[in-house]
C-alpha cells in the first residue's frame, strides 16, 4: 500500500498544530506547574519544522532540512526537560546539553558538506531515538503505584526510540537516495508515525497533568494543612483497613494516642505561631521515631494517634516512650527562652482487644492517656484491659474533658 506523502504532510500539519494549542492551553491554565511550558514550546516548534520541510524545495535544501533537524532535536530537548521538571527533578545539566548539541550539529555539517540526505536521516533518527529513550527512563523510573498516565507516556516513548533506532538502520541501508516528500516507507511511514506521536504526547502530557492535579487534591483532603499529617478522616480509613487485616491474620496491633502538654500555656505564653512550630515539630520527630508501615495522624488540635501494626503492647508501649524521651530532647534544644512549663508529650497505648473496634480502641487509649495527664504528665501509661476499661467508662467521660 502506498501512502499519499502530501495528504500526510497536511494531515501532521494539523495535527501539530492542534497539539500545540492544546499544550499552550495546558500551560496557561497551569501555569504554575513545571512543565507544560517547556511542553507547550516544543509543541510551537513542531509545526515550524514542518513547514522547513515542506519547503525544501522553495528554501536551499541543505539549509531548511539542516533548519529542520536543529529545530526537531530542541524540540524533543524541551521535552525531555519538560518532565524532568515536571517530576521535580534537576533541569539537563550544561555537559549533557554540550553533547546533545554536538551530537546533533556534527553529522549535519558533515552531511551538509557531503551533500548527504541519508547520513541527515540516519543522524537525525539516532537523535530523536536516544532523547527518546532517555525521556522513557524519566517517565518510567518516576511512576508510582497509580500514575498509569505517565507510565503510558513512558512506554509511547520507549516504543518511538525503538522506531526511530530501526528507522536509522533502514535509512543506512537504504539502496535508494532518501528524500523528505519520497512517497515510499522511508518517508511515508516516518511521516505517520509523527503524527501518531504528536497526538498520543500531547494527550499523555494532558493526563499526566490531571493526575497531578487529582494527586494534590487527594493529598489536601487526606493531610492536616498545617503538619501535613494524616487528618482524621485519612486515619479512620486506613485504621478500619488496618483492623480488619489484624483480625483476618491473627496478629496483634496497638495505638499510640498523643497529647502535647501545656498547649494552652504555650500558645498564649509565646504565641500561636510558635505553638504551630511545636506542633510541626512534633510531628517530625514522631514520623522519624515511627517505622514506615505505622499511620500517624493529626487527630485535632493538639492530639495525635498512631497505629502500629503487628506490634503488641509492650513494644508499642516502647514505641511510646522512645517518642516521648525524643519530643522533650528535642523541645529543649529549640525553645531557648525561659518558660514556667515544659514542652512534653503524655501517651496513651492500647492493644487492640478480641471483638474491639477502632472507637472503643481510642477510648481505651484516650483512657490511658488521661492517666498519664493526671500521673504528673510526660509520661507513658498502658491501657487497661476491655473488662476494666467498660468499667471506668462513666469516670473518664466526666473528666477527660477537663484534662487535655
Amino acid at each position: 500500500m502506498q501512502l499519499d506523502i502530501h495528504t500526510l504532510l497536511v494531515a501532521v500539519a494539523l495535527a501539530s498544530a492542534f497539539s500545540a494549542a492544546a499544550r499552550i492551553l495546558l500551560w496557561r491554565m497551569h501555569p504554575a506547574m513545571p512543565g507544560p511550558a517547556h511542553w507547550a514550546l516544543a509543541g510551537i516548534l513542531a509545526p515550524v519544522a514542518l513547514v522547513l520541510i515542506i519547503s525544501h524545495r522553495a528554501l536551499p535544501e541543505q539549509l531548511s532540512l539542516s533548519l529542520a533537524q536543529v529545530v526537531i532535536s530542541v524540540a524533543f530537548v524541551l521535552v525531555w526537560e519538560g518532565f524532568r521538571r515536571f517530576l521535580g527533578r534537576g533541569s539537563l545539566t550544561r555537559p549533557v546539553l554540550v553533547v546533545l548539541a554536538i551530537a546533533t550539529l556534527v553529522p549535519i555539517v558533515i552531511a551538509h558538506g557531503m551533500q548527504s540526505v541519508p547520513l541527515r536521516s540516519v543522524s537525525n533518527a539516532l537523535v530523536i531515538a536516544a532523547v527518546s529513550a532517555l525521556i522513557a527512563r524519566e517517565l518510567l523510573s518516576g511512576s508510582t503505584q497509580g500514575r498509569y498516565a505517565m507510565q503510558a507516556t513512558g512506554w509511547v516513548y520507549a516504543v518511538n526510540a525503538v522506531f526511530f533506532f530501526a528507522r536509522a538502520i533502514a535509512a543506512a541501508q537504504a539502496e535508494i537516495p532518501v528524500s523528505p516528500l519520497n512517497p515510499d516507507g522511508l518517508a511515508a511511514v516516518p511521516t505517520l508515525w509523527w503524527l501518531c506521536m504528536t497526538l498520543a504526547t500531547t494527550l499523555g502530557m494532558v493526563l499526566m497533568t490531571g493526575e497531578r492535579l487529582q494527586s494534590n487534591l487527594d493529598w489536601q483532603a487526606n493531610r492536616d494543612p498545617l503538619t501535613s499529617a494524616l487528618n482524621r478522616r485519612a486515619f479512620s480509613l486506613i485504621a478500619a483497613r488496618e483492623i480488619g487485616r489484624a483480625r483476618r491474620h491473627g496478629q496483634p496491633l496497638s495505638l499510640l494516642m498523643m497529647d502535647l502538654d501545656h498547649f494552652k500555656q504555650i500558645n498564649d505564653y509565646l504565641g500561636h505561631s510558635s505553638g504551630d512550630a511545636i506542633l510541626c515539630r512534633f510531628v517530625a520527630t514522631a514520623e522519624r521515631v515511627l517505622r514506615s508501615e505505622d499511620v500517624f495522624c493529626r487527630f485535632g488540635g493538639e492530639e495525635f494517634v498512631a497505629l502500629l501494626p503487628s506490634t503488641a503492647a509492650g513494644p508499642a508501649l516502647i514505641a511510646a516512650e522512645r517518642i516521648r524521651a525524643a519530643f522533650a530532647a528535642d523541645a529543649a534544644t529549640v525553645l531557648i527562652a525561659p518558660q514556667p512549663f515544659d514542652t512534653t508529650v503524655s501517651i496513651g497505648v492500647a492493644e487492640l482487644q478480641p471483638g474491639e473496634d477502632l472507637d472503643a480502641l481510642l477510648h481505651r487509649a484516650d483512657a490511658a492517656l488521661y492517666r498519664a495527664k493526671a500521673k504528673g504528665r510526660n509520661r507513658c501509661e498502658l491501657a487497661a484491659d476491655k473488662d476494666e476499661r467498660m468499667g471506668n467508662a462513666n469516670t473518664w467521660d466526666t473528666v477527660s474533658q477537663h484534662v487535655h
